[in-house]
This record gives structure tokens, C-alpha cells and sequence, in this order.
């Protein structure tokens, strides 16, 4: 071989193993998003969960609407999107399934069915942003309509063999919750995203 092939051949053996040193840190940075070929299926063991919560976010908002005092018409309230909640399930190895999280999840939870759950993928953005359509009675005022979802996250482990495997969950519960808002009148709950939407909307504090 001559010496000119032998660089280039050098030169491409050089570029081969500086890519597969980037390809290594790619898998490794992804690790617990899918199986690996070296570690086992663990398809039996037991889930154990810590620290799960349950919170309505805010998804989406109305613009104000004014209606006139003595005004019996139904209005639409478009809505704009908030934000989106991504589910996800994150594991230390891959080798526990998604499915089988979440339907461990359900399970503790209480809920019968497992598809009343966001897998992965099912980003609340996605979903076509529904108008609302409210009939009034004749009362005047500023009107905000605003959507939230149910959000659950909590932590898990799972006995193994050989091995403890931990993972967490962010998912939420398929369904709207709807409210209805007047600015100006204080709507005297606790929760986190009415207050959130009526501070987008009529600003400031109710009285």
C-alpha cells in the first residue's frame, strides 16, 4: 500500500472513532428512555410510588368578553392555548414498560382504566382548542371562560432482578375542567389556576 493511501486510511479510521465516541454519549444521555440491549426485562416486581400529586393546571384562556347588561343571547368564548403538558415516564434503565407504569399508576390512583391516562406522545397541546358557548341571563359584566387538566407526577421504584429500578411520571388526566370568570368579582377559591387565569385575564386582584 502506498504511503498516500495509508494517511487517508488513518484519517478515516480517526473520523470513524471520534463518531462513535459522540454516538456513545448520545446513548448515554438517553439511557433511561429505552431498553438497552445489555440490561434484562423486568416484567414482574413490585411499583412502589412516593410522593404523588394531583393539580389542575391552567391549558387555556378566553379573551374578556363584555356583555350588556340585560343580554340573553348564548356568546362563544374562543379559547388560546396556556401552555401544554407533555407526559412523560423516565426510568433509570429502561427495562420496565411504559404501559405497565402507567397502569400501575391508575391502579393507585383508583381509576378503573389505565386509557383514562396520557401516555407519552399525547401532548394537551395537540388537541383542538374547543370554543365555549355559555347562555346569560341577563347579567352584565366582564367574562373570562378558562380550561385546566388534571396533572398527576409522582416517583416510583421497582424490585428487580439484581437490581432496584427508579423512574418518575408526569401525566394527566384525559378531560377539561372548566370555569367561568367575571373581573371584578373575586371568584373565592384556593386553587392555583383559577387565580392563574384571572390574573391573565382581568389582571390584578379580585375584590
Amino acid at each position: 500500500m502506498r504511503r498516500r493511501d495509508i494517511a487517508v486510511l488513518l484519517v478515516l479510521l480517526a473520523l470513524a472513532t471520534a463518531d462513535r465516541v459522540v454516538t456513545a454519549g448520545a446513548t448515554e444521555k438517553w439511557a433511561g428512555a429505552r431498553p438497552s440491549a445489555t440490561t434484562p426485562a423486568c416484567p414482574g416486581g413490585t411499583i412502589r410510588w412516593s410522593g404523588v400529586t394531583r393539580e389542575e393546571r391552567l391549558t387555556e384562556i378566553s379573551p374578556v368578553v363584555t356583555v350588556k347588561e340585560g343580554d340573553r343571547s348564548s356568546i362563544t368564548f374562543p379559547v388560546r392555548l396556556v401552555r401544554g403538558i407533555v407526559p412523560r415516564v423516565d426510568t433509570s434503565d429502561g427495562s420496565v414498560s411504559v404501559h405497565r407504569v402507567l397502569a400501575a399508576l391508575a391502579e393507585q390512583l383508583k381509576w378503573w382504566d389505565v386509557q383514562e391516562l396520557a401516555a407519552p406522545g399525547e401532548n394537551s397541546a395537540d388537541r383542538e382548542p374547543s370554543p365555549i358557548r355559555i347562555g346569560f341571563l341577563g347579567h352584565g359584566g366582564r367574562f373570562v371562560d378558562a380550561k385546566g387538566v388534571k396533572v398527576v407526577e409522582g416517583s416510583f421504584t421497582v424490585a428487580c432482578p439484581g437490581r432496584t429500578v427508579y423512574g418518575s411520571v408526569t401525566t394527566w388526566l384525559n378531560g377539561n375542567t372548566d370555569a367561568s370568570l367575571q373581573c371584578g368579582v373575586d371568584p373565592q377559591t384556593d386553587e392555583a389556576w383559577i387565580r392563574e387565569a384571572y390574573r391573565l385575564t382581568c389582571g390584578g386582584k379580585a375584590t
